[in-house]
């Protein structure tokens, strides 16, 4: 699949709420990295890099298929904010991570990757509610930080290696089924 195709995929997979940064850098050839390297972050320094690997972990969690943190979608997120993210974006993305921390600590804990599995859980549920409010009050202004996040954790990862060949599993040919009925699916779309 290339860039493009996953692209209007993933556009029409978040309802196309995708900023010009976004569509940018997938185009440009934003990468995870190339894994030859050991990851140093650019722009997500002082454990903000773990901290949106967790967020990321959360939205796109390991089953049986590799989650967002086996994809490196961290590692995505910092390149795109940090080649492609004019300054005021990178600045609403960090604000957003204090955010984030902020609601953990007012659940008691000195950092969000700090709380439990369920509080977690529970403070993005809220942050997908409020996002979900803005949505249907007209989407004025700037995005909440949850559709970002959001939408960068499903670009990075079904535009990944591992998002792309073991959670997408395309088979461009489609499924033969030589024991279909005429009477089942009518007539056919050329």
């Amino acid at each position: 699949m290339d860039r493009r195709t996953a692209l209007q995929r993933i556009g029409i997979l978040m309802g196309g709420t995708l900023s010009a940064s976004t569509i940018a850098g997938v185009l440009g050839g934003c990468t995870g990295g190339t894994g030859e390297l050991p990851f140093e972050a650019r722009t997500l320094t002082q454990g903000r890099d773990e901290l949106v690997a967790t967020l990321s972990e959360l939205i796109i969690p390991e089953t049986d298929t590799p989650g967002a943190r086996a994809a490196r979608v961290h590692e995505f997120i910092d390149n795109m904010l940090t080649d492609w993210y004019d300054e005021s974006e990178v600045e609403e993305f960090l604000e957003g991570l204090a955010d984030v921390e902020r609601r953990a600590q007012g659940s008691g804990a000195q950092s969000f990757t700090d709380l439990d599995n369920d509080t977690q859980v529970e403070i993005l549920t809220q942050m997908e509610a409020e996002a979900e409010a803005w949505s249907e009050d007209g989407a004025t202004g700037t995005p909440p930080f949850f559709r970002t996040i959001k939408s960068l954790t499903l670009f990075g990862y079904y535009t990944s290696e591992i998002g792309a060949t073991q959670e997408l599993r395309v088979n461009p040919m489609g499924i033969y089924r030589a024991d279909i009925s005429f009477d089942e699916i009518g007539r056919a779309w050329a």
